[in-house]
Formats: structure tokens, sequence, C-alpha cells
């Protein structure tokens, strides 16, 4: 992915040091098909953790320590570029290969990401194992095998991802996790196999109550203990603050978000990261700074590589645009989701029936989020804002969004007329994609008739109807950015609670208020429990 100029382009247009050492990348890429291209160059800003090899290649150590940083923040392709690079210049060396085994297929990040994989891709999920880290492993096993080639701690290293990239293995995670114990048992101060250990027991948090899944507090009790041993570890900072999203303690990641962005200022990734804690802890302005510090870092990286991959600078200015929007500040969102409207589609993005992380379809489902929650109903039903996109996902967003609009300004022959095209994209999308209507439709297709029965004047069964997709969305798995464009409205007899300093009014949608519901009922925004929100997206402007 890199121009054999990068170099010369760099130097002509003046870049600070930073832009000098930008070589391409994604929040956790997608793996590539094709292994990256060679010569790997030292860069700045990467993180300086010291993994001690065996080898006599000093460069070799060098390139490998980059690559087990780069690893550290989850960029799959540089870091697989840079044990490349480290194996090149000592091929007898095993643990380059087992860099390369580690971080090829890209499902080096969390275990609850990749147990959401599996659910949200099925059989089409690109997070799993490739034939390069494969082979990887399986030469790695050989080198590690020659007299004096591997230490007896490399050679467990090399055992552990042996056993997850085993496919005759019955459970190739837990032969991982099984590997990594091992090392932990025999070397108890070995921080970088605990941390491997912690990223993979991470199971998440179930939602609304937060409660951990699985060995998630397991990783957390691993981590904690990391922090003492190895404060300036980049790699336990960025993910202890994977382990505490979702929690209830999340904002005691706070410390952890400051310190893994100074330590790896030059990774998009690393400065993106903070703000999925200060989102969910209701610092929604260092959460927009943290997203405009990873999307200024990361341009940088566009710029110098036209074929620099654009689906972690789209999750990360999408996200950006949702603080924005949560903010109230409608104008930046658009104006953030017009960004990534600016992205062409490449040919098999445009070819996917699904491909919903790809950089302009991130942007236009941040500009419906933003034009539904500022309410901007002319907009919507312009048709000029949000362009339109013959996919069946985005189909029926869009048809949910009309609706609403519809229903909004009291037409409801028209909001039930984009209903009905709603429910023939929902078909289009199961028999196309052949996969269920994800749980982001199915919560805004139920509010959606509440929705309808409140345009009908019909209070109480839409009351029931909002209560219900309420809850669905209260359940919904973990994600960022929050996976629904809006809250569906709770009744509840109870007050809202928000643990932010200075919470603000929640806002009800117009076709609420035009149909005087009654205040006494106190109407609730479920995201005011959701994903450890601590604010309503709904705010008085």
């Amino acid at each position: 992915m890199r121009f054999a100029a990068l170099s010369v382009v760099m130097a002509l247009s003046g870049f600070t040091l930073f832009a000098q050492s930008k070589t391409p990348d994604l929040c956790a890429p997608r793996p590539s098909a094709v292994a990256p291209t060679l010569p790997a160059h030292l860069m700045t800003g990467q993180g300086d953790v010291h993994f001690p090899i065996t080898t006599k290649s000093p460069e070799a150590q060098k390139f490998f320590d980059q690559g087990v940083n780069q690893m550290h923040s989850f960029w799959a392709f540089e870091a697989e570029r840079s044990f490349r690079q480290a194996a090149e210049l000592d091929p007898a060396a095993p643990m380059p290969q087992w860099g390369i085994a580690m971080v090829a297929a890209g499902d080096y990040r969390p275990r609850f990401q990749l147990d959401g994989n599996e659910k949200n891709f099925g059989k089409n999920n690109p997070l799993r194992a490739t034939q390069r880290a494969a082979d990887a492993a399986r030469l790695a096993d050989q080198l590690a095998k020659v007299s004096g080639k591997a230490t007896p701690i490399e050679k467990l290293y090399v055992a552990s991802i042996v056993a997850r990239r085993d496919s005759n293995s019955k459970d190739q995670d837990e032969g991982y996790i099984r590997g990594l114990r091992a090392i932990a048992a025999q070397y108890p101060n070995e921080v970088e196999a605990k941390s491997y250990l912690a990223l993979h027991l991470m199971r998440g948090f179930e939602l609304p109550d937060h409660k951990p899944k699985g060995t998630s507090m397991e990783a957390v009790a691993i981590l904690r203990e990391l922090l003492v041993k190895a404060p300036n570890h980049a790699g336990v900072h960025h993910y202890v603050i994977h382990a505490w999203e979702g929690s209830s303690f999340a904002k005691e990641a706070w410390p952890s978000c400051q310190r893994y962005a100074e330590l790896v200022p030059n990774i998009p990734h690393a400065l993106h990261m903070p703000g999925h804690i200060y989102s969910q802890t209701g610092r929604w302005e260092d959460a927009v700074k943290s997203f405009a510090a990873a999307a200024e870092n990361e341009r940088g990286y566009i710029t110098a590589d036209k074929l620099y991959g654009t689906s972690h600078h789209g999750h990360n200015v999408h996200y950006l645009a949702t603080a924005y929007s949560f903010e109230g500040q409608y104008d930046r969102a658009k104006a953030a989701a017009g960004e990534l409207l600016g992205f062409s589609e490449n040919p098999r993005e445009k070819a996917s029936l699904d491909g919903f992380t790809s950089a302009y379809r991130q942007g236009w489902f941040a500009m419906m989020r933003t034009l539904v929650q500022s309410e901007s109903w002319d907009e919507i039903l312009g048709g000029k804002t949000l362009p339109e996109y013959d996919k069946p996902r985005e189909q029926a967003w869009r048809h949910w969004a009309r609706s609403l609009a519809y229903a909004a300004k009291g037409d409801a022959s028209k909001a039930s007329a984009e209903a009905k095209l709603m429910d023939a994209s929902l078909a289009e999308y199961k028999d196309k994609v052949k996969m269920p209507v994800p749980d982001p439709l199915a919560v805004a297709h139920a509010e959606l008739e509440g929705h309808l029965l409140l345009a009908e004047g019909k209070a109480a069964p839409a009351l029931k109807k909002l209560d219900q997709a309420a809850n669905m969305e209260l359940h919904m798995d973990y994600s960022e950015p929050p996976p629904t464009t809006r809250a569906p409205f709770l009744k509840r007899s109870d007050k809202p609670r928000s643990r932010t300093a200075n919470p603000r009014k929640p806002r009800l949608p117009s076709v609420v208020r035009s149909n005087s519901i009654p205040p006494a009922i106190a109407l609730r925004p479920a995201f005011a429990q959701h994903s450890n929100f601590r604010t309503s997206p709904w705010r008085q402007p």
C-alpha cells in the first residue's frame, strides 16, 4: 500500500517529522488478502515497548519491536510489514514469523469484537484466519526447533500461536489461551504474554446492567496488575480502554486514555480510542478532541498514500460526527459526515451488498443520524443532503427516516407508505444478504411503529410500542459508535438518571411534542442507560 516515492513526496510537501514518518493503513482494519510490500521503515511515535528476541541482527530487533508496538495499537497491516522486514533481515529467526502469524489475519483485537463479528458477518466474517497467518505459524514452529534459534520462552510464544492457527483444532481460541497461560505460569513477570491473554479473555458486558460476560473480569484483574508493573506500556493502557468500555466502571479508564495517546502519538487508533471512554462517561467535548486529533493524524497518511485504507478513518470520523450530534452541534456533525461522503468507494466496496464499514457508507449513516437527531425533516425529504444509496440496509434506513419525517409533519398517509417501503427493504436484506435483520434496524422498525401510532393520535398503544423498542435497544450488544440513530423514548415513572456533572434536559422528538403526550408520563431516552452513556442524544439546542 505504499508508494515507492513516498519519502520524496513527503519531503517536497514539507511535512513535519511525524508526517515524514507516515506510512500507510483502520479501528482494527480488516486483513488484507495480499501481504504488505517491503521495505518497511522505522517510524516515530509508534510506542517504545521492547520485546527482546533471539537474532544476530540489531536492525531485525528494531523492526520486530516496531511490529510489536504497532500490533499493540491494532495496526495490523503495518505491524505485518515490520515483522516481514525483520524476517528478511534474519530469515532464521522464528519470532518475526510469530509476529506475522499474530497479525496477518487481522484478528489481534478484543475477544468481544471477534464474537460480534461472528454474529454480524456469519460465514462472511472477514476476521477468520488467513492462510498467510497459518503458514507463518508453521514456519515459526519449524525455525524454533532449530538448535540455538529460540529460547524456552520464545518456544512457548510460538506454541501459543500455532495452537490458534491450527485449523484441525476443536477450539483454537482455547488452545491459544492455554498457551498464554503456560507462559504466565512459568514467567509471572512476563508483561507481553499477560497483556495478550487479557485481550483474549475480554468478553464484554451484558446490557443494560453491565454484567460481565465470561472471563471479562479476569481480564480486568490482569490489566490492573499490569498497570502497576508496566505503567508506561502502551498496549496495557490500550487494553484497559477496551476492557473497561461498556462496563459500570468505565470512568476508571480515564488515566489510561490520557497516557495511551501520550505514548503513541503517531498511530490514528491510539489517538482515537480515548474517545470511546470519554463518550461513554459524558465527556463529549474530550471525545470530540480525541476523534478530531485522530482524524488529523490519519489525513496525513491518506494524503501521503492514495492506496491507504479508509475504513478506520471512516469509523473515527463517523464517531466524531456522532459526538458533535450528541452535543447538539449539528452543523459540525453534518460537516464531518460530509467529509466521509466525499470518499469514493472502490469496486469491491461498491459491489458489496452490505459493506456498511466503508468510509462512504459510514458517512451516509452519520449524515442520516444527524438529520434525524436534529429533526431536519425537510432536508430528509428533499433528498439532496442524504443521497439515495441503492443497497438494502441503507434503503431501509432511508425509508425509516422519511417515514419519521412525514409523521412529524403530520402526514400519516405518506409516513405509512414509507414504512411499507422500509418493510420491503428489510425483506430484501434478508433475501439477498442471507442474514437476519440487524438489531439496530429491528429497534428502529419497532420505534417507527410507535411514532406512526402517535401520528394517528393513539397515545396509549404508541407508548407501549416505544417502551418495547426502548427495551430492545437497551439489550442490544455493545457497539461503538452507538448503533441506533437515536434512543426510542421509554415510558418511565422514575426520573432520568445521569452521572454527568451538567446533564442537559432531554429534547423530546417533535412527533411526541405535537401529539400532546402528558408531561407527567416522564418519557425517558433509552441511551441514558445504554452502553454506559450518561447523557441523552436529545439535547435542547
